[in-house]
C-alpha cells in the first residue's frame, strides 16, 4: 500500500470518529434533556410551594400584627375617652370651687340699705348685712346658679360670711357695704322667677315694707365672674 493511500484511509478514520463523537453528543443531550426538564420543574414546584408557604406565614402575621393594632388603638381611644372624662370632671371642680372665670347668662341682685323706722329701737336692721347676702348667694345657687361673686368677690363652697353694723366680710377679704352686687352665671330664668317670688327672702321682703330696704334685680345675656382670689381657708378655723 502506498504512502498517500494510507494516510487518505487515516484521514477518513479521523473524520469518521470525530463525526462518531458529535453524534453520539447529539444523541446524549437528547436523551439527558427530558430528565434535566423535570429536574428544574420539580425544583420549581418546590421554590413555588416553599414561597406559598411563607407568604402564608406572613400573612398570618400580617394578620396577628393587625390585631394587635387594633386593640391598642381601641385601648388608646379608651384611654383617651377616660383622660378627656377626667379633665372635664377636673374643670367642673374648678368651676365648682370659683378657681377659674366664668361668664354667660345669669342676674346681678343690688341689695341697698333703707332707712330707721319708728320702732328700730336701736336696732340696725334697716341696713344690709351679712345674713340677707347669704341668703341671696343660698337662693341663687339653689335656682340654678353657677358660679355667684359678690361686689366682685368669686364665692366658693368654702366661703365664711361675717360682718355687724351693715358691713359684709367675704372670707378675709375687705368689709362691703351697701350697696352690694351680686352676680350670679346659671338658669337665668329660673333665677328671675325665685326673686320675683314674694313668698321667697322673706325677712328681707318684710324689711323692705317696714324701713325700705331695696332688693332690685336685672337679668343679663353675659354676666362675668372673676376666679376666686384668695386664700380657701376659712377665718377661725384651724386644722388642729
Amino acid at each position: 500500500m502506498s504512502r498517500e493511500r494510507s494516510a487518505s484511509l487515516a484521514l477518513v478514520a479521523v473524520v469518521a470518529l470525530a463525526t462518531g463523537f458529535v453524534l453520539a453528543g447529539q444523541v446524549k443531550t437528547q436523551l439527558l434533556t427530558p430528565s434535566n426538564q423535570v429536574a428544574r420543574y420539580s425544583a420549581l414546584i418546590r421554590s413555588v410551594q416553599e414561597l406559598e408557604s411563607t407568604n402564608a406565614g406572613s400573612r398570618r402575621h400580617i394578620a396577628d400584627l393587625r390585631s394587635q393594632i387594633d386593640a391598642l388603638e381601641s385601648e388608646a381611644a379608651q384611654r383617651s375617652a377616660a383622660t378627656q372624662a377626667l379633665r372635664n370632671n377636673v374643670a367642673d371642680l374648678r368651676a365648682h370651687a370659683g378657681l377659674t372665670a366664668m361668664r354667660g347668662p345669669g342676674v346681678q341682685v343690688r341689695l341697698a340699705n333703707g332707712v330707721p323706722g319708728p320702732d328700730t329701737g336701736g336696732q340696725t336692721r334697716y341696713l344690709v348685712d351679712f345674713q340677707d347676702v347669704q341668703d341671696v348667694v343660698n337662693l341663687l345657687y339653689a335656682q340654678g346658679a353657677e358660679g355667684v361673686a359678690v361686689n366682685g368677690r368669686r364665692i366658693t363652697p368654702l366661703t365664711a360670711y361675717s360682718g355687724s353694723s351693715g358691713q359684709v366680710v367675704i372670707d378675709q377679704g375687705t368689709p362691703f357695704s351697701s350697696p352690694i352686687t351680686i352676680a350670679a352665671v346659671g338658669d337665668r330664668n329660673r333665677m328671675e322667677t325665685a326673686l320675683n317670688d314674694p313668698s321667697v327672702l322673706p325677712d328681707v321682703r318684710a324689711r323692705e315694707v317696714l324701713f325700705q330696704l331695696r332688693l332690685t334685680f336685672t337679668g343679663s345675656p353675659d354676666v362675668a365672674l372673676p376666679a376666686y382670689d384668695s386664700s380657701l381657708q376659712i377665718p377661725h378655723v384651724s386644722a388642729t
